[in-house]
């Protein structure tokens, strides 16, 4: 008996060395591997064995649990990894905060809401409604603008797989890497009806856009983690300010394609621009020594 209780420690102990050297030795992949097998468990799985009595009363709940798979997934990672929870940066300075948010609430404004609404609305710039974006109901601001998406991903999108991406591929290839996994992450959302007007295929689209946009706000701000908060929150409100400066304007046809590639378009090409004129991007520091790592392994 003794010898068998001696055998299944044995085989704890080494399950649990195996998988702290994995995470040592290819944290995104584990760090990607847990965000999933997170959120698409509660979101497919869980979801789909809920009665339908229970469905609408928790669905949501379930959806912002889901959610912060990145953060608990970066969470577990970092600890099997370095024994620490230091998963991102939360403050790096003001000058910081005010320069990412500037760039990024801007640049958010003019891709997102400014150029689709132009190029939707068959009128002149001048006939958008700006008086509607002086009206505080016009952002439509609450718990959900947070919770359904920036505070319980960014910390893990942004603040800590970012980084570490691009440490080793730089600042472009890291985002077209992140990009797709991070739409890619919200296809069992598709199945809930009326939660996005967009096909995956469009929203893929938007997406990459959206996070070349918030790789550049990264870099500006040092990674600092509430700036992406923040500005995934615009996002999130966008689609409703294009709504308030366009009413009874005559509109074009096929709106939605037309919205895919601007913000598409809009994104790459001034998330490049931003990173270019921003020049030596901020990376992780070469040493073996984790406490010489500013943002870990």
């Amino acid at each position: 008996m003794a010898d068998s209780t001696d055998q299944v420690t044995d085989h704890v102990v080494e399950s649990r060395t195996a998988l702290v050297r994995f995470a040592r030795m290819r944290p995104l992949t584990l760090f990607f591997l847990l965000t999933y097998a997170w959120t698409w468990t509660l979101w497919l799985g869980v979801g789909s064995l809920m009665p339908d009595d229970k469905a609408e009363s928790y669905g949501e709940l379930l959806v912002i649990t889901g959610a912060f798979g990145p953060t608990v997934a970066s969470l577990i990672t970092r600890w099997l990894a370095d024994r620490d929870l230091k998963i991102c940066r939360v403050w790096t300075g003001w000058s910081s905060l005010a320069t990412g948010l500037a760039f990024g609430l801007g640049a958010f404004f003019v891709v997102t809401v400014l150029t689709p609404s132009a190029a939707i609305a068959k009128a002149p710039v001048s006939a958008l409604h700006w008086s509607s974006l002086l009206h505080w109901s016009t952002y439509a601001f609450n718990y959900s603008t947070l919770l359904g998406g920036p505070v319980p991903e960014e910390p893990g999108w942004r603040g800590f797989a970012l980084p570490r991406l691009q440490e080793r591929y730089g600042p472009v290839w890291a985002t077209l890497i992140l990009g797709p996994l991070w739409a890619a992450w919200h296809l069992p959302l598709f199945q809930i009806k009326g939660w996005s007007s967009a096909n995956p295929w469009q929203f893929l689209l938007i997406l990459v856009g959206v996070a070349f946009l918030l790789t550049a706000a990264a870099n500006i701000s040092k990674f600092t983690v509430v700036v992406a908060i923040v500005l995934h929150a615009f996002f999130n409100t966008s689609s409703g300010l294009g709504n308030a400066l366009t009413p009874g304007l005559p509109r074009r046809a096929n709106e939605m394609m037309i919205y895919t590639f601007v913000v598409f378009i809009g994104g790459v090409v001034v998330g490049l621009a931003a990173l270019w004129v921003h020049g030596k991007t901020p990376t992780l520091q070469s040493s073996n020594q984790v406490t010489q790592r500013p943002f870990g392994r």
